[in-house]
């Protein structure tokens, strides 16, 4: 015989003992004092004594089924049908016999029982074996790492999202200090023409270079063809140079773009055909952006996107270009 084995569970077992035996000793006590008022003294222990028994065996029934993990549903009815009586039978006989500290400590005796029996009977239940533990664990990992995962997937779009409504709002910046600007400039001509006033001053200034041909040269090309709020340059003179001819690739280490793929985007779309030089609408700067991503597996990143548009001689904004890539890859996204 395990000695060892057997003083432990005789430690854990003897607190739940001592206040069960402590408890239905008082309970015996309790009643039969208070029912040999109205009874024969024989008889009202007696009667104690069957309550007591009857409430020792639905504690040792209600041990004995969560042990074994079933289900015990009278004898748990019964064992706190009995503790809640007893509760109050000895905190009553403590008001009537002793003082309130005797009875309070009476009545806390069998609800200590009751928990330290509880807390017993769940420490030697039946254990899930390890192969079942180790399932549970690998389901529970599977799980929180598809949580994880989800979250930081919600929040890269979240951050995305910002940054675009802060680069739309410092963009919404900008123009409203550049209209300011104009606005003053345009006061002060009026106030200097109003104090000074000069005869035969030419209205407009004739250019060497149209407003295309100067952004054709400077390689970048705003929403308009020119700034917002400008009046184009007149008269306007034929371009400087011939358009470039389309370049049948995007540079080293970047494949030939498909430009008849383009078309057939843009069709499916049901949108024009972009072409380089021209302004383009959202829709078509979507449908460059789509094909420009897919002309190479794996898809473009943003920044190579952006080299490979401007490469194939379309323009605009970058702040435009960004948004249209992050409404593009959101889109993506939300396909199922």
């Amino acid at each position: 015989m395990d000695w060892k084995k057997a003083a432990h569970k005789a430690a854990h077992w003897s607190l739940p003992a001592g206040l069960t035996g402590l408890s239905l000793g008082w309970t015996v006590y309790a009643v039969g004092e208070i029912l040999s008022h109205q009874a024969p003294a024989p008889l009202a222990y007696t009667v104690a004594g069957i309550y007591d028994a009857v409430w020792l065996y639905a504690l040792a029934m209600e041990t004995a089924h969560r042990r074994q993990g079933s289900k015990a549903t009278l004898p748990t009815t019964l064992g706190w049908l009995f503790l809640i009586t007893s509760v109050g039978v000895l905190f009553t006989h403590g008001l009537l016999y002793a003082t309130a500290v005797v009875a309070v400590i009476g009545a806390v005796v069998p609800a200590a029982a009751k928990a330290t029996l509880i807390m017993a009977v769940e420490r030697e239940a039946t254990r899930i074996s390890r192969t079942a533990q180790a399932q549970i664990d690998a389901v529970r990992s599977a799980t929180r790492d598809q949580v994880a995962i989800g979250r930081a997937v919600t929040r890269a779009k979240t951050d995305r999202q910002k940054t675009a409504a802060i680069l739309e709002r410092e963009e919404h910046k900008a123009r409203g200090k550049a209209q300011k600007v104009r606005h003053e400039a345009a006061e002060e001509l009026t106030k200097l023409t109003a104090e000074h006033p000069v005869d035969d001053v030419p209205h407009e200034v004739p250019a060497l270079f149209s407003d295309e041909d100067l952004a054709r040269v400077l390689g970048q090309w705003s929403d308009g063809g020119v700034s917002l709020g400008v009046s184009p340059v007149s008269p306007q003179v034929s371009p400087v140079s011939p358009v470039p001819e389309l370049p049948a690739s995007q540079g080293e280490g970047h494949t030939p773009l498909d430009w008849s793929a383009l078309v057939q985007v843009a069709a499916v779309a049901g949108v024009d055909t972009p072409e380089p030089g021209e302004l383009l609408s959202e829709e078509q700067l979507t449908v460059v952006l789509r094909w420009l991503r897919h002309s190479e597996n794996p898809p473009l990143s943003y920044r190579k996107a952006l080299a490979a548009y401007r490469a194939a001689g379309f323009s605009a904004k970058e702040e435009r270009v960004r948004k249209a890539y992050a409404a593009l890859i959101d889109a993506e996204d939300a396909q199922p």
